[in-house]
């Protein structure tokens, strides 16, 4: 039988700047001082894997302070588009618009922006084409919280409302594994959001 695809998915070092901000496809800086996560991370990656990003600048960063290498940006493993929002603080959003977007998370969107099922309609065709041409591969990828919620809900098929109910920290280190079609099984989630530290 065809050995998997191996992915590693880690979500970016925080944002630099004030936390309460809705960044999604801002271009915001990563905030690197946190020498031990990194290391941490670093240490627990697979040698000679091939390197992918999102093409936003705080997970290109992440991914070059964790590896020393450039590495190939993947535009449909953006973070959700928050339109509107973008820029803004939850804390401020008025809490009807909150609670419709919150109780109905797959459908909803910010004025301008995009749903969560916009989202995995680009991630999870990215995630299928990927796994088909890195067969027996190892793949790391630093992308958003988003973008990993995504594809912890493609490998386990669960509803896209509950993608809502899984935490994903900064740095924190989630591997799934993509099987062949030949196999008897499509997915194999060794483990999620585990801490750097």
């Amino acid at each position: 039988m065809s050995e998997p695809a191996r992915w590693w998915w880690i979500r970016h070092a925080p944002s630099e700047g004030d936390q309460g901000i809705i960044h999604g496809q801002d271009d915001v800086a990563a905030n690197l001082s946190d020498k031990a996560a990194l290391a941490a991370v670093r240490d627990r990656l697979p040698e000679g894997a091939h390197l992918f990003s999102s093409n936003i600048r705080r997970c290109i960063e992440t991914a070059e302070a964790l590896t020393g290498r450039a590495p190939e940006q993947i535009p449909d493993f953006a973070e959700q588009s928050f339109g509107d929002w973008n820029g803004g603080k939850w804390q401020e959003l008025p809490r009807e618009e909150m609670n419709a977007f919150w109780t109905n998370y797959a459908e909803q969107k910010a004025p301008g922006g995009e749903s969560f099922r916009e989202l995995t309609e680009r991630v999870h065709p990215k995630i299928l084409e990927m796994s088909a041409a890195y067969r027996d591969q190892e793949l790391v990828v630093v992308a958003h919280a988003g973008t990993i919620r995504a594809a912890l809900a493609l490998a386990l098929e669960s509803p896209l409302n509950a993608a809502l109910n899984m935490s994903l920290s900064n740095l924190s280190l989630t591997r799934i594994d993509a099987f062949p079609d030949e196999s008897p099984y499509a997915w194999r989630v060794g483990f999620a959001n585990l801490p750097a530290t």
